[in-house]
């Protein structure tokens, strides 16, 4: 009997050293191919890093240099408009940071937005100098009040907190009612290159887009449409409406040579020139606030009817 228990002992033993191995056996082309598939993603990396595509594993100086911030002062530069003095507070660290008795002449300027413009650069932390989105929006705005005749410059911050345009009521951006930021979409995992990635991106690079790391219910191809459907739809009116536009002007400065009375229809054009420009300016084709972007084209479009009316 006792014979018989060691047997079976031995026996099981044996049972267990054989199992142990063979999950071992087997377990072994699996970590082969975790090492693969970590190699692939270096290579990955790598080719993004050549062409500048970055993410959060590259370094953020590294990020920092492919954003438009780091060559903000040669845009400044090259730009063919009137450059005022004031132009430099959100194009150049120096001007923005110096006292306001204090400001550098342009000549002397030769920083461009650095770090120390949005973060308070101490030995122990980088904190925000303001709230996330006042941090943006604080350079990112028209400037001022949005006068009808005039060019809307810039208008981030009135275009996704839904006001200015003229005759529009005020439309907040659904993103901004729920407490998004600018940073949510521009700064995915803190990323400093500040460009949100479109669905459409995504699916060139095969990654993820800002919209499916919220909407994890939705598929990059169904946002990847109904983007491109919006801006299309965006980018088609403002289209018509400045080719529309052009050829008022050319008929008001014509009837007034002539000497009719244009006082209405230049009324009328500058409402339409400077909601246009509100749009144009923003930059997003509607992405910003979708629902404010199509409330000022569909009025714009309106008032432009009305122009072509006059000038008949």
């Amino acid at each position: 009997m006792m014979l018989t228990k060691k047997w079976i002992t031995a026996v099981l033993l044996g049972l267990m050293v054989t199992v142990l191995f063979t999950g071992c056996r087997d377990s072994a082309p699996e970590m082969g191919e975790r090492k693969k598939v970590t190699e692939a993603q270096v290579k990955a990396f790598q080719a993004q890093k050549e062409q500048k595509m970055v993410d959060i594993y590259v370094p953020i100086k590294e990020q920092y240099e492919t954003s438009g911030h780091s060559e903000s002062l040669k845009t400044l530069r090259e730009y063919q408009g009137t450059i005022e003095p004031r132009c430099y507070s959100c194009m150049s660290a120096e001007y923005f940071l110096a006292p306001p008795e204090q400001k550098p002449e342009p000549a002397a300027i030769s920083h461009s937005i650095t770090c120390a413009v949005c973060h308070e650069m101490t030995l122990s932390e980088f904190k925000l100098r303001l709230e996330p989105l006042e941090t943006c929006t604080t350079c990112h705005n028209n400037g001022g009040d949005i006068v009808a005749g005039q060019q809307v410059h810039h208008p981030q911050k009135e275009m996704f907190l839904g006001y200015g345009a003229i005759g529009v009521p005020n439309t907040p951006d659904t993103k901004y009612s729920s407490g998004l930021t600018c940073i949510e979409c521009h700064m995915p995992n803190e990323a400093h290159t500040f460009k949100g990635k479109t669905p459409a991106d995504a699916l060139k690079e095969h990654t993820e887009s800002i919209c499916v790391m919220c909407h994890a219910d939705r598929s990059e191809e169904q946002f990847a449409k109904e983007v491109a459907k919006m801006q299309s739809q965006i980018e088609k009116s403002c289209d018509s409406i400045e080719k529309s536009l052009k050829l008022s002007e050319q008929k008001m400065r014509t009837f007034g040579q002539q000497g009719r009375d244009v006082t209405k229809a230049w009324e009328v054009y500058n409402v339409v020139y400077t909601n246009l420009s509100f749009v144009v300016s923003d930059g997003s084709k509607g992405i910003h606030n979708f629902g404010y972007a199509t409330k000022i084209t569909e009025y714009t479009e309106k008032r432009n009817r009305e122009l072509e009316e006059l000038l008949k």
